[in-house]
């Protein structure tokens, strides 16, 4: 049989299931009406004050997800996520990160490339009550990035409870391009995110042996922190900036109408030409920027289709589901299309050996796969029918089992053997040097979205193949799964000293936090 790595899973209640359903699914009447639904709400832009300073503070809220329920939140200088920092390549920025929480936390700048002692990784916590101080030259071409913490070994947790935010790096090339520009009205931003709640509201998590094995998996899909949004752009091209924020979850995007959309940019940046596409793969980390055709004015919603991942596709993710309807108004849009949008440099012909070779690992698969295994979910999956009794199953397995010993949870997960700890050492990597290296997975098969502090980088191969169109571009993050494999092109242009050096690890949170990370030294 195949194990639990396969099915990456996600179970909800039948009540949460079917609220899911009736709030997002396609729309199948052809109506678009707004009147009960949240206006998309539209992260605030915070740009440096006059002597280059940006003040982010990380505090409690509380915010209403569900109808009459209130849930504990934490946010950067707001109750749920944080505001977009607008930043400019050629400008230094001094980022003061003020801790409010009665807990750790760090800010890590997801995608800038920054000196090891700015990046904001587990090395630099900051205590509650306590400022943290980051210089952040800004060396890399427009991009959309985005921060969140990187505390060991609660990281999930935080983010789960809504510490993020997005990055927007401009410059001359993407102020000369006629794109959409005008934020939240045609230059829209979307971070997509799963979550499940308790009965009095809260957030559910646990690290118990399926959270370890399958990361985070919830039953209610929010986009920039609501559920079901409508947004009102002009009737022209639109641009999306779309951010898978959750924990674990990837996705499948498309459109309602089947109409094409048009990939603009990856993590790092620009691609050279638009690439058309009717479907786009997503992993938890990844940003792409797209472009939509809504001249004809007429609705339509985004949504994910299901995924490969056999547990993935379990109510409501079975079928289409909506996280965002688009519903133009007769305003002219102001943007186009560009043929060209970047000329990119190309990969060296020729690149050195792989110097680096970085294998994901699952330590406990075996285990958690037992406990499914009795559920009959496999089973249930295989047939296409929804089971009560085994949804009913998994559900007491997810929520009930116990959460795991803290020596457990460290040691579930690896990167080449070994699980993290700060007592470990990394390896080191030379400074402004062409290296070439291989990201690949070990007996499990499941989706590992692999991130590297310090760089952007190009795939050189993708599943031992020629990458796709859409993957071209500048990446810090590449999903790798079922036994797959990539290989990179990367430079690290600045120092990370062994006291704060740089990580890899794997962007399913629960990964991160349960050992499957590592540090390098850059120098």
């Amino acid at each position: 049989m195949s194990h639990l790595s396969r099915r990456d899973f996600c179970l909800g209640t039948l009540a949460a299931s079917l609220l899911a359903s009736s709030n997002m699914r396609a729309q199948t009447n052809g109506t678009w009406d707004s009147s009960t639904r949240p206006v998309l709400p539209i992260p605030p832009e915070l740009r440096a004050d006059s002597v280059g300073k940006i003040n982010l503070v990380a505090k409690r809220a509380e915010k209403v997800f569900l109808k009459g329920v209130t849930t504990p939140t934490y946010g950067f200088n707001g109750p749920f996520l944080g505001p977009a920092l607008r930043l400019r390549k050629g400008e230094t920025v001094t980022a003061n990160v003020h801790n409010q929480l009665t807990q750790n936390v760090t800010a890590h700048w997801h995608g800038l490339i920054v000196p090891g002692h700015a990046d904001g990784g587990p090395y630099m916590p900051i205590k509650p009550g306590h400022t943290w101080t980051a210089k952040l030259p800004i060396i890399q071409p427009a991009a959309t990035l985005w921060f969140h913490p990187h505390l060991y070994p609660t990281t999930a947790e935080l983010v789960l409870k809504g510490l993020a935010g997005l990055i927007i790096i401009d410059d001359e090339n993407s102020d000369a391009l006629p794109l959409p520009k005008r934020w939240g009205v045609d230059d829209i931003p979307l971070i997509i995110q799963d979550r499940r709640f308790n009965k009095d509201g809260s957030f559910f998590h646990r690290f118990n042996e399926i959270t370890v094995a399958a990361g985070y998996c919830g039953d209610i899909l929010l986009t920039n922190g609501v559920v079901n949004p409508v947004v009102n752009p002009p009737r022209g091209w639109v641009r999306f900036r779309i951010l898978d924020g959750s924990n674990a979850r990837n996705y499948r995007l498309s459109t309602s109408d089947q109409r094409p959309f048009y990939v603009i940019a990856t993590d790092g940046g620009f691609l050279p030409e638009p690439v058309e596409v009717k479907e786009l793969p997503i992993a938890a980390g990844e940003r792409y920027e797209v472009m939509v055709d809504a001249r004809n004015g007429q609705p339509f919603d985004f949504i994910t289709l299901p995924v490969p991942q056999q547990v993935m596709r379990l109510p409501p993710f079975d079928g289409p589901v909506v996280f965002l309807s688009v519903v133009p108004t007769n305003e002219e849009g102001r943007g186009s299309l560009p043929e060209r949008l970047v000329s990119m440099p190309e990969i060296p012909a020729k690149l050195p050996p792989i110097s680096q070779k970085l294998v994901m690992q699952m330590n406990r698969w075996q285990i958690a796969d037992k406990l499914i295994d009795a559920t009959g979910l496999e089973k249930m999956v295989a047939s296409g029918k929804t089971d009560p009794a085994v949804v009913a199953r998994v559900l007491k397995l997810i929520t009930e089992a116990p959460a795991l010993p803290l020596k457990a949870q460290l040691t579930a997960n690896a990167v080449n053997g070994v699980s993290f700890s700060f007592t470990e050492p990394g390896f080191k990597a030379p400074i402004n040097t062409d290296l070439h290296w291989r990201i690949s997975e070990g007996k499990d098969t499941m989706l590992h979205p692999v991130h590297i502090h310090g760089c952007q980088f190009r795939l050189v191969k993708f599943n031992d193949a020629t990458p796709p169109a859409y993957m071209r571009g500048w990446k810090d993050t590449v999903p790798i799964s079922n036994a797959g494999s990539a290989e990179i092109y990367v430079r690290f242009p600045l120092e990370a000293m062994p006291d704060m050096p740089y990580m890899v690890h794997c962007h399913v949170l629960e990964h991160e936090d349960s050992g499957m990370m590592t540090e390098f030294s850059v120098a």
